[in-house]
């Protein structure tokens, strides 16, 4: 989770799910190769809120680009492995990089440095690590 968005870390650990964070969170899932059910079981370990409806946006997410194998551009994410950002394609369509300004460059992953709210979220992160069963 050190490489993965800030903006990712917090909508799965803090913010309200909203229809943003549900998109978010699923292109970065299915473009860095999750299965709904592994990103389902992380929302659910991590989300100390109510997630029956963000569960059910990134399932959601997750059939309609099931069933467009040959789309192209479902929208861009973060690739952990690449450390960019990439356009998300169907599942038989390469993905491209994405180059339009420097989004890639500006990019803040990990925790990075700590505001009060981030203690609470390196805390529960701990305590996830030592408790969750996988």
């Amino acid at each position: 989770m050190s490489m993965w968005p800030r903006v990712i870390l917090r909508y799965i650990f803090e913010l309200p799910p909203s229809g943003k964070s549900a998109f978010s969170l699923a292109l970065f899932f299915y473009g860095n190769g999750l299965t709904c059910w592994m990103a389902h079981r992380l929302v659910c370990v991590c989300y100390s809120g109510p997630w029956d409806e963000l569960l059910h946006r990134i399932q959601s997410w997750y059939d309609t680009w099931g069933l467009s194998p040959d789309a192209t551009h479902f929208g861009i994410y973060w690739n952990v492995r690449l450390q960019t950002h990439v356009w998300l394609n169907g599942s038989n369509t390469p993905f491209e990089n994405y180059t339009d300004g420097d989004i890639s460059d500006n990019i803040e992953v990990g925790f990075g440095w700590l505001r009060p709210r981030d203690w609470v979220l390196r805390n529960k992160l701990h305590n996830l690590r030592r408790t969750a069963q996988y």
